[in-house]
């Protein structure tokens, strides 16, 4: 199941960077390549994901596969619709894509939470509280974008705030909230460091899962102070994460072979989190400015953020993940997994260098308003997006 999701998820991956790619060659809009990216491989990817961390976690039996497989295929095929239905087709499309993606959102649901009623289930409060919080967003976040697509005149013609609160509640909320739940096992995991709170993990729990969700209602209650107060809240929680993850790696082991692969994996993971919290540092800094300014934040778009937060934060997370789980947990013997880790491995310096140099030449160059240095930024980021893509596709088929 697993295996499934990562190749459905790539495939979004890799249809984000073409149609961000298009859109920077013609001129165009990146709602296409940010859904790809963020409502495509995002939410097949938690889909896939969350079931298997909890169940991992708690120690308990994994629900029927076919209705994992029910989940991820109304997800993958809910954020087709939604975004063939915005392109293309239009009338109610998008609408019905959101209710099917809502749908799969409630069976992972299911099969994230069913397992913790076995009395024998270890209980692990963060990851639950996390992942219940984040499933939660999903749904309203894409209800609300949903009902967008219908016209409903109220959502419209608010929608000057509403846009800003369905980014708080997906990207910001649900999206970030789920990748720290996971980080808090995956990143000692990686590491090679024991699991153990810490002021930092309290600090990182509280700001990331209670910020967006404060930004979100103060946008949707056309309060600028509540919603600067949100964004507030959220950098302190993503300075905590960094703070979490930076702890993690003083106490790290001490590895004596495959270096490549475990340099893949541990330094997208890391750098992730660095880019997260700069970005919400900077948006914590513009919207302070306009509160100061006496600037409405209606309208409020995260405009040159997309890279730091998609490229940086969202995609660099994901691929870390899957470059240790796929030799990790997928089927196979231990010279199948031994390939694929030799797979992931590939190119690991240059593919990182590229990658991050990527996003800091391109974010730059979008503030700067220098379209050479965006272009040369997002060809970068481009290239080592779909190299680790082909390397994912590669590995999920690979022979010992």
């Amino acid at each position: 199941m697993l295996a499934l999701g990562l190749g459905i998820a790539g495939a979004y991956v890799a249809g984000a960077v073409l149609a961000a790619l298009l859109s920077l060659s013609n001129g165009g809009s990146a709602w296409a390549p940010m859904h790809l990216a963020l409502a495509g491989a995002g939410t097949v990817a938690i889909g896939a994901f969350m079931p298997h961390f909890a169940i991992t976690l708690a120690g308990t039996r994994p629900g029927p596969p076919w209705e994992r497989l029910v989940a991820i295929g109304l997800l993958a095929g809910g954020v087709a619709i939604v975004i063939a239905g915005v392109l293309v087709l239009r009338g109610g499309w998008a609408l019905a894509g959101a209710l099917l993606v809502i749908g799969g959102l409630g069976l992972v649901a299911r099969h994230t939470f069913a397992p913790l009623r076995d009395p024998l289930a270890r209980r692990h409060p963060v990851v639950t509280a996390t992942y219940g919080v984040a499933l939660l967003e999903f749904a309203a976040g894409v209800l609300l974008g949903g009902l967008a697509t219908a016209g409903l005149p109220w959502i419209a013609d608010n929608w000057a705030w509403l846009r800003p609160a369905h980014a708080w509640l997906t990207l910001f909320g649900a999206m970030s909230v789920t990748i720290f739940g996971t980080l808090v096992y995956l990143a000692p995991t990686v590491l090679g460091a024991r699991i153990r709170a810490s002021r930092a993990l309290v600090v990182a729990a509280t700001g990331i899962l209670a910020g967006p969700l404060v930004a979100a209602l103060g946008f949707t209650l056309h309060a600028d102070g509540l919603a600067s107060a949100g964004m507030a809240v959220a950098a302190v929680g993503a300075i905590g994460q960094v703070g979490y993850v930076a702890d993690v790696v003083r106490r790290r082991g001490r590895y004596t072979s495959e270096h490549d692969w475990r340099r893949v994996a541990v330094a997208h993971l890391v750098a992730g989190t660095g880019w997260f919290a700069a970005a919400l540092i900077v948006a914590l800094a513009l919207a302070a400015a306009d509160v100061t300014a006496a600037r409405s934040l209606a309208g409020w778009s995260i405009g040159p953020l997309v890279i730091p937060l998609v490229a940086g934060w969202m995609l660099q997370e994901l691929v870390g993940s899957w470059t240790h789980l796929v030799p990790s947990v997928t089927p196979g013997d231990a010279a199948r997994h031994a390939a694929q880790r030799r797979l992931l491995a590939i190119l690991s310096r240059s593919r990182l260098a590229a990658w991050n140099l990527g996003i800091a030449a391109a974010w730059v160059g979008i503030v700067l308003a220098w379209p050479p240095l965006a272009a040369l930024g997002a060809g970068l980021i481009g290239a080592a997006v779909l190299l680790s893509v082909i390397l994912l596709g590669r590995a999920l088929v690979a022979r010992g």
